[in-house]
């Protein structure tokens, strides 16, 4: 890596010398410059860049969207071209999608109207890719076009997490504290834990925007956004991905596509090779999620939609979010090769056109699957897996598709 543009210039200094290379050793490729920008959306707990080192990057703090301009060798991803366009935006890490998304939506128009662009290219990590979703409700509603030209999603539980709703559902509305025992009166909103954790998120959120949140972070109502049916049916909030897929579909009201092109790119990966933090979470929770079976509500009451196909030991779920979750439009195919620029290509899968009413095979395919875990694909180490060619692929996939 960071060796291409060097190489580029020995060649030209070769070519003005009269001499030549095979074109393989003049350069080894590069993802090609979009026509419009590309913005990515963080997970849930996330955040753009913190302490030097970017959500969407590497475990050194490169920003993967980061091209190199010529000589420059540390820093930045020499996968990607140096003019490239892209960024990433800080929303309140623990809330609802509806809160971020808005809050993403007011950020990316100050963004194409600083840089006087008109349309952009949306890329969401987890629950990033419920808020580009509704970023491309609001963005279509407010222009009056559809603004948004590439909709992907990474890893994303369209569908619901059993996770969080075990998380919920045995440390947070169970009426006991799993917080070191400290006293708690059983409401949701004096969880001694979740008030720790919020305040701990509202710190760092000021510090990395130097101004005090408009909205605060809840923890509660950011788990409730990743079960998949209304979490409490009695509690007079509607909450979920099916009430929020129903309100924030591929199309609007009026039956209109808010985005030119949906795709999806799906991860899972056996027991033996999850992120310590997530091996951590399944050893307290004492569950392992079975995602890959069909049905399309959630069936088994676990949080999510489907109903699992009786093995949990399989390549049926990233450690967070099962593979029936997470396919959104088209499914596209990760190809690494060793050498030379990695790609993203579409696959035949079944697409998902309504996100609460997908087909069996989208449900429960094991086609084109990217074989990390839910942090991998993110800059969160340990992990063998290189995010700068990963988003490379990504930027060279939406360049070619036109965006």
């Amino acid at each position: 890596m960071y060796y291409k543009k060097l190489a580029a210039l020995a060649a030209s200094m070769l070519l003005g010398l009269g001499l030549s290379l095979p074109a393989q050793q003049v350069h080894a490729g590069e993802a090609q410059k979009t026509k419009y920008p590309i913005i990515l959306a963080h997970g849930m707990a996330g955040w753009d860049e913190i302490a030097g080192i970017d959500y969407f990057g590497n475990e050194t703090g490169v920003f993967a969207l980061d091209g190199c301009g010529l000589l420059e060798i540390n820093g930045c991803n020499d996968d990607v071209n140096g003019s490239q366009m892209a960024t990433a935006f800080q929303v309140t890490s623990l809330a609802d999608s509806e809160t971020r998304g808005t809050q993403l939506t007011d950020q990316i128009q100050s963004y194409m109207a600083s840089k006087g662009v008109s349309y952009v290219n949306l890329v969401g990590h987890s629950q990033g890719g419920f808020d580009i979703r509704k970023a491309a409700h609001l963005l279509k509603s407010r222009k009056g076009y559809t603004v948004v030209n590439n909709l992907i999603s990474i890893s994303s539980p369209h569908r619901g997490s059993p996770y969080a709703k075990k998380l919920l559902d045995k440390y947070a509305l169970n009426g006991s504290s799993f917080c070191w025992n400290m006293a708690w009166d059983g409401k949701p909103a004096n969880d001694p834990c979740g008030v720790l954790i919020t305040k701990i998120a509202d710190s760092l959120f000021d510090a990395l925007n130097q101004s005090s949140a408009s909205t605060r972070n809840n923890i509660i109502a950011a788990g409730k956004q990743l079960v998949y049916s209304d979490y409490d049916p009695n509690d007079g909030v509607t909450t979920g991905a099916k009430a929020f897929n129903a309100k924030y579909n591929l199309k609007n009201s009026a039956g209109q596509y808010v985005a030119t092109r949906f795709r999806s790119i799906i991860t899972a990966q056996d027991d033996g090779n999850r992120n310590p933090v997530i091996s951590a979470l399944h050893t307290l929770l004492g569950f392992n999620a079975d995602g890959d079976g069909y049905c399309v509500d959630d069936c088994d009451n676990d949080g999510a939609a489907g109903k699992g196909d009786g093995s949990v030991y399989d390549m049926d779920d990233d450690g967070l979010v099962g593979v029936n979750s997470q396919q959104m439009g088209g499914r596209l195919q990760y190809n690494s090769i060793l050498g030379v620029l990695d790609t993203l290509t579409e696959t035949t899968v079944t697409a998902v056109d309504d996100l609460n009413n997908p087909s069996s095979a989208a449900m429960t395919s094991q086609t084109a699957i990217v074989k990390q875990d839910h942090l991998d694909v993110v800059a969160v180490g340990p992990d063998t897996f290189d995010e700068l060619e990963f988003y490379a692929a990504i930027n060279d996939y939406i360049a070619k598709a036109g965006g």
